[in-house]
Protein backbone atom coordinates (compact mmCIF):
# COMPACT_ATOMS: atom_id res chain seq x y z
CA UNK A 1 0.00 0.00 0.00
CA UNK A 2 1.56 3.34 -1.25
CA UNK A 3 1.85 6.44 0.97
CA UNK A 4 -1.26 8.85 1.19
CA UNK A 5 -0.44 11.59 -1.02
CA UNK A 6 0.14 15.14 0.41
CA UNK A 7 -2.53 17.92 -0.33
CA UNK A 8 -1.65 20.92 -1.34
CA UNK A 9 -3.31 24.32 -0.17
CA UNK A 10 -4.67 25.74 -3.04
CA UNK A 11 -1.51 27.43 -5.31
CA UNK A 12 1.18 26.29 -3.08
CA UNK A 13 4.74 25.60 -4.23
CA UNK A 14 6.74 23.03 -2.49
CA UNK A 15 10.48 22.73 -2.31
CA UNK A 16 12.59 19.46 -1.90
CA UNK A 17 15.53 19.19 0.10
CA UNK A 18 17.87 16.72 -0.53
CA UNK A 19 20.86 15.31 1.38
CA UNK A 20 23.44 12.81 -0.34
CA UNK A 21 26.06 11.70 1.84
CA UNK A 22 28.97 9.06 1.17
CA UNK A 23 26.17 5.92 1.55
CA UNK A 24 23.04 7.55 1.41
CA UNK A 25 20.30 9.68 -0.55
CA UNK A 26 17.13 11.35 1.61
CA UNK A 27 15.21 13.68 0.10
CA UNK A 28 11.85 15.48 1.43
CA UNK A 29 9.56 17.88 0.44
CA UNK A 30 9.84 21.14 2.14
CA UNK A 31 6.71 23.77 3.18
CA UNK A 32 8.60 27.32 2.85
CA UNK A 33 5.27 28.93 4.28
CA UNK A 34 5.69 26.80 7.39
CA UNK A 35 8.94 26.42 7.35
CA UNK A 36 9.20 22.74 7.74
CA UNK A 37 9.57 19.04 6.09
CA UNK A 38 6.58 17.47 5.19
CA UNK A 39 7.70 13.88 6.75
CA UNK A 40 5.57 11.84 5.53
CA UNK A 41 6.83 12.21 2.44
CA UNK A 42 10.94 11.38 3.13
CA UNK A 43 12.85 8.82 0.86
CA UNK A 44 15.86 7.37 1.70
CA UNK A 45 17.85 5.06 -0.79
CA UNK A 46 21.53 3.82 -0.65
CA UNK A 47 22.76 3.56 -3.75
CA UNK A 48 26.50 2.02 -4.34
CA UNK A 49 28.97 4.52 -4.09
CA UNK A 50 31.34 3.18 -6.71
CA UNK A 51 28.98 1.65 -9.33
CA UNK A 52 28.72 3.20 -12.43
CA UNK A 53 27.62 6.98 -13.10
CA UNK A 54 24.37 5.75 -14.62
CA UNK A 55 23.16 3.64 -11.54
CA UNK A 56 24.07 6.07 -9.05
CA UNK A 57 22.77 9.23 -10.78
CA UNK A 58 19.89 6.97 -11.64
CA UNK A 59 19.15 6.16 -7.07
CA UNK A 60 18.97 9.72 -6.68
CA UNK A 61 16.54 10.93 -9.28
CA UNK A 62 14.28 7.98 -8.12
CA UNK A 63 14.34 8.92 -4.87
CA UNK A 64 13.72 12.69 -5.31
CA UNK A 65 11.37 11.70 -7.92
CA UNK A 66 9.40 9.41 -4.86
CA UNK A 67 9.48 12.32 -3.09
CA UNK A 68 8.07 14.90 -5.16
CA UNK A 69 5.31 12.07 -6.39
CA UNK A 70 4.29 12.63 -2.55
CA UNK A 71 2.57 15.89 -3.36
CA UNK A 72 0.28 17.10 -5.92
CA UNK A 73 1.87 20.21 -5.49
CA UNK A 74 3.90 22.16 -8.02
CA UNK A 75 7.65 21.99 -6.90
CA UNK A 76 9.46 25.32 -7.04
CA UNK A 77 13.19 23.45 -7.17
CA UNK A 78 15.48 20.45 -5.62
CA UNK A 79 18.00 22.09 -3.28
CA UNK A 80 20.80 19.40 -2.87
CA UNK A 81 23.29 19.55 -0.12
CA UNK A 82 26.58 17.13 -0.93
CA UNK A 83 30.03 17.33 0.42
CA UNK A 84 32.77 18.67 -1.74
CA UNK A 85 35.50 19.32 -3.43
CA UNK A 86 32.33 20.01 -5.37
CA UNK A 87 31.40 22.80 -8.52
CA UNK A 88 27.94 23.98 -6.61
CA UNK A 89 27.84 26.71 -8.91
CA UNK A 90 27.70 24.28 -11.95
CA UNK A 91 26.26 21.14 -10.12
CA UNK A 92 29.74 19.08 -11.04
CA UNK A 93 31.31 16.66 -9.08
CA UNK A 94 35.00 16.99 -8.59
CA UNK A 95 35.50 14.19 -5.89
CA UNK A 96 38.45 12.06 -6.31
CA UNK A 97 40.42 9.50 -4.49
CA UNK A 98 38.08 8.69 -1.08
CA UNK A 99 36.94 5.00 -2.74
CA UNK A 100 33.49 7.21 -3.27
CA UNK A 101 31.54 9.01 -5.92
CA UNK A 102 34.48 8.48 -8.20
CA UNK A 103 32.40 7.17 -11.03
CA UNK A 104 30.70 10.39 -11.46
CA UNK A 105 33.85 12.98 -11.49
CA UNK A 106 33.60 15.48 -13.81
CA UNK A 107 29.99 14.89 -14.22
CA UNK A 108 27.56 17.59 -14.87
CA UNK A 109 24.41 16.35 -11.79
CA UNK A 110 22.48 19.52 -12.54
CA UNK A 111 21.92 18.49 -16.01
CA UNK A 112 21.67 14.61 -15.72
CA UNK A 113 19.05 15.26 -12.84
CA UNK A 114 17.59 17.69 -15.05
CA UNK A 115 17.10 15.40 -17.97
CA UNK A 116 16.12 12.44 -15.59
CA UNK A 117 13.20 14.58 -13.29
CA UNK A 118 11.97 16.98 -16.54
CA UNK A 119 13.24 19.76 -14.63
CA UNK A 120 14.53 23.20 -15.77
CA UNK A 121 18.67 23.36 -14.76
CA UNK A 122 17.34 26.61 -12.86
CA UNK A 123 15.28 24.22 -10.72
CA UNK A 124 18.24 22.68 -9.43
CA UNK A 125 20.53 23.91 -7.01
CA UNK A 126 23.52 22.53 -4.76
CA UNK A 127 24.93 23.70 -1.61
CA UNK A 128 28.37 22.32 0.57
CA UNK A 129 26.66 20.02 3.65
CA UNK A 130 28.19 21.64 6.71
CA UNK A 131 26.81 24.96 4.85
CA UNK A 132 23.84 23.76 4.55
CA UNK A 133 23.64 22.59 8.46
CA UNK A 134 24.69 26.16 8.73
CA UNK A 135 21.86 27.64 7.25
CA UNK A 136 18.93 25.24 8.56
CA UNK A 137 19.88 26.08 11.99
CA UNK A 138 20.09 29.99 11.73
CA UNK A 139 17.04 30.42 8.93
CA UNK A 140 14.84 28.03 10.83
CA UNK A 141 17.10 26.54 14.20
CA UNK A 142 18.22 27.80 17.11
CA UNK A 143 20.70 30.00 15.65
CA UNK A 144 18.00 32.22 14.28
CA UNK A 145 18.06 36.03 15.34
CA UNK A 146 22.00 35.71 15.88
CA UNK A 147 23.81 38.08 13.70
CA UNK A 148 27.08 35.87 13.87
CA UNK A 149 26.27 31.94 14.32
CA UNK A 150 29.51 29.40 13.98
CA UNK A 151 27.47 26.03 13.14
CA UNK A 152 29.64 22.95 13.81
CA UNK A 153 29.12 18.90 12.99
CA UNK A 154 30.71 16.51 14.58
CA UNK A 155 30.82 13.03 13.15
CA UNK A 156 32.46 11.16 10.37
CA UNK A 157 34.35 14.14 9.70
CA UNK A 158 34.22 17.92 11.27
CA UNK A 159 32.33 20.36 9.16
CA UNK A 160 31.85 24.02 10.47
CA UNK A 161 29.94 26.91 8.92
CA UNK A 162 30.73 30.39 9.73
CA UNK A 163 27.38 32.42 8.75
CA UNK A 164 26.50 36.30 9.02
CA UNK A 165 22.74 36.75 9.09
CA UNK A 166 22.28 33.70 7.77
CA UNK A 167 24.71 33.43 4.78
CA UNK A 168 28.09 31.70 4.82
CA UNK A 169 30.98 33.70 5.09
CA UNK A 170 33.71 31.58 2.95
CA UNK A 171 36.92 34.39 2.94
CA UNK A 172 37.90 37.45 4.66
CA UNK A 173 40.75 38.08 8.20
CA UNK A 174 37.63 36.76 10.48
CA UNK A 175 37.15 33.07 8.90
CA UNK A 176 39.37 30.03 7.87
CA UNK A 177 39.57 29.77 4.24
CA UNK A 178 36.09 28.68 3.01
CA UNK A 179 35.27 28.87 6.36
CA UNK A 180 36.85 25.37 6.64
CA UNK A 181 38.45 23.61 10.08
CA UNK A 182 38.76 20.24 9.63
CA UNK A 183 42.20 21.21 8.11
CA UNK A 184 43.10 23.46 11.22
CA UNK A 185 46.04 22.35 12.89
CA UNK A 186 45.80 20.99 16.11
CA UNK A 187 48.80 19.43 18.10
CA UNK A 188 50.52 19.61 14.78
CA UNK A 189 47.75 17.27 12.96
CA UNK A 190 44.96 18.29 11.13
CA UNK A 191 41.79 18.91 13.35
CA UNK A 192 39.38 16.58 11.49
CA UNK A 193 41.58 13.62 13.12
CA UNK A 194 41.00 14.87 16.93
CA UNK A 195 37.38 16.16 16.47
CA UNK A 196 35.80 13.55 14.94
CA UNK A 197 34.20 9.88 15.70
CA UNK A 198 37.29 7.67 14.57
CA UNK A 199 39.42 10.88 16.90
CA UNK A 200 37.32 10.38 19.94
CA UNK A 201 37.96 6.29 19.50
CA UNK A 202 41.79 6.91 19.08
CA UNK A 203 41.84 9.37 22.20
CA UNK A 204 40.01 6.54 24.32
CA UNK A 205 42.58 4.07 23.32
CA UNK A 206 45.59 6.76 23.77
CA UNK A 207 44.25 6.77 27.37
CA UNK A 208 44.59 2.95 27.83
CA UNK A 209 40.90 2.11 27.01
CA UNK A 210 39.48 -1.03 25.86
CA UNK A 211 38.92 -2.25 22.60
CA UNK A 212 36.47 0.06 20.97
CA UNK A 213 35.47 0.69 17.17
CA UNK A 214 33.61 2.93 17.33
CA UNK A 215 32.43 6.48 18.82
CA UNK A 216 29.09 4.68 20.12
CA UNK A 217 31.31 1.99 21.81
CA UNK A 218 33.13 4.75 23.56
CA UNK A 219 29.63 6.16 24.72
CA UNK A 220 28.39 3.37 26.23
CA UNK A 221 31.13 2.68 27.77
CA UNK A 222 31.28 5.83 29.61
CA UNK A 223 28.12 4.72 31.86
CA UNK A 224 30.71 2.75 33.77
CA UNK A 225 33.91 2.90 32.76
CA UNK A 226 36.29 6.36 33.85
CA UNK A 227 38.45 6.33 30.93
CA UNK A 228 35.96 6.36 28.60
CA UNK A 229 34.64 9.55 30.40
CA UNK A 230 38.01 11.17 30.99
CA UNK A 231 37.71 10.34 27.01
CA UNK A 232 34.58 12.82 26.53
CA UNK A 233 36.11 15.12 28.78
CA UNK A 234 39.36 15.82 27.30
CA UNK A 235 38.01 15.69 23.71
CA UNK A 236 35.37 18.82 25.19
CA UNK A 237 38.55 20.68 26.54
CA UNK A 238 40.51 20.36 23.52
CA UNK A 239 37.78 20.73 21.20
CA UNK A 240 37.25 24.68 23.42
CA UNK A 241 40.58 25.11 23.02
CA UNK A 242 40.88 24.80 19.08
CA UNK A 243 37.54 26.57 18.69
CA UNK A 244 38.34 29.51 20.33
CA UNK A 245 40.49 31.71 18.52
CA UNK A 246 38.14 31.16 15.77
CA UNK A 247 35.34 32.07 17.46
CA UNK A 248 36.94 35.41 19.40
CA UNK A 249 38.19 36.59 16.12
CA UNK A 250 34.68 36.03 14.01
CA UNK A 251 33.17 37.26 16.84
CA UNK A 252 30.34 34.81 16.74
CA UNK A 253 27.54 35.54 19.43
CA UNK A 254 26.38 31.83 19.14
CA UNK A 255 27.50 28.38 18.80
CA UNK A 256 25.63 25.40 17.02
CA UNK A 257 26.46 22.06 17.30
CA UNK A 258 25.09 18.83 15.30
CA UNK A 259 26.45 15.55 13.89
CA UNK A 260 26.14 12.17 15.62
CA UNK A 261 29.17 13.23 18.04
CA UNK A 262 26.23 15.71 19.70
CA UNK A 263 24.27 13.50 20.89
CA UNK A 264 26.44 12.53 23.35
CA UNK A 265 27.28 16.24 24.34
CA UNK A 266 26.59 16.21 28.16
CA UNK A 267 29.82 14.65 28.18
CA UNK A 268 31.81 17.01 27.34
CA UNK A 269 29.60 20.10 27.63
CA UNK A 270 31.09 21.27 31.27
CA UNK A 271 35.01 20.85 29.64
CA UNK A 272 33.78 22.55 26.57
CA UNK A 273 32.76 25.86 28.10
CA UNK A 274 35.65 26.40 30.33
CA UNK A 275 37.91 26.76 27.12
CA UNK A 276 35.18 29.22 25.17
CA UNK A 277 35.17 33.13 25.69
CA UNK A 278 31.12 32.79 25.08
CA UNK A 279 27.98 30.75 27.16
CA UNK A 280 25.67 30.55 24.25
CA UNK A 281 26.43 26.94 22.75
CA UNK A 282 23.80 24.61 22.21
CA UNK A 283 22.67 21.44 20.08
CA UNK A 284 20.38 21.50 17.22
CA UNK A 285 18.09 19.19 17.94
CA UNK A 286 17.25 19.10 13.71
CA UNK A 287 20.19 16.33 13.33
CA UNK A 288 19.39 14.28 10.19
CA UNK A 289 17.18 16.88 9.03
CA UNK A 290 19.46 20.07 8.76
CA UNK A 291 20.63 19.74 5.64
CA UNK A 292 17.39 18.88 4.23
CA UNK A 293 16.29 21.92 5.40
CA UNK A 294 19.42 23.63 4.39
CA UNK A 295 19.32 22.38 0.65
CA UNK A 296 15.11 23.41 0.46
CA UNK A 297 15.86 27.34 1.71
CA UNK A 298 17.95 27.41 -1.63
CA UNK A 299 14.25 28.32 -3.19
CA UNK A 300 13.58 31.06 -0.65
CA UNK A 301 14.42 33.48 -3.47
CA UNK A 302 14.49 36.29 -1.43
CA UNK A 303 17.35 34.43 0.84
CA UNK A 304 19.19 33.30 -1.95
CA UNK A 305 19.92 36.45 -3.69
CA UNK A 306 21.89 36.87 -1.34
CA UNK A 307 23.70 33.58 -0.72
CA UNK A 308 24.16 32.87 -4.89
CA UNK A 309 26.90 34.78 -4.90
CA UNK A 310 28.78 33.04 -1.85
CA UNK A 311 27.69 29.06 -3.71
CA UNK A 312 29.53 30.45 -6.63
CA UNK A 313 32.55 30.27 -4.51
CA UNK A 314 32.00 27.02 -2.68
CA UNK A 315 34.54 24.86 -3.07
Amino acid sequence: MGRPTILADGEKMLQVGVDIGGSHITACLFDGERQELLLESMTTRHPDPNGTANELIGVWAEAIELAIKQSNAPVRGVGIAVPGPFDYAEGISLVIGVNKFECIYGVNIKEELSQRLKLEKSQIRFVNDASAFGIAVTKVGLGKGANRCVALTLGTGLGSSFLVDGVPVLSGDEVPENGWLYNGEFQGEMADDHFSARGLVGLYKSLGGKEASTALDVFTLAKSDPLAQKTFELFGSRLGSFLDPYIQRFGAQILVLGGNLSRSFALFELDLLKELSIDSVVVSPMLDHAPLIGGAMLFEEEYYGNLAQVINRMK
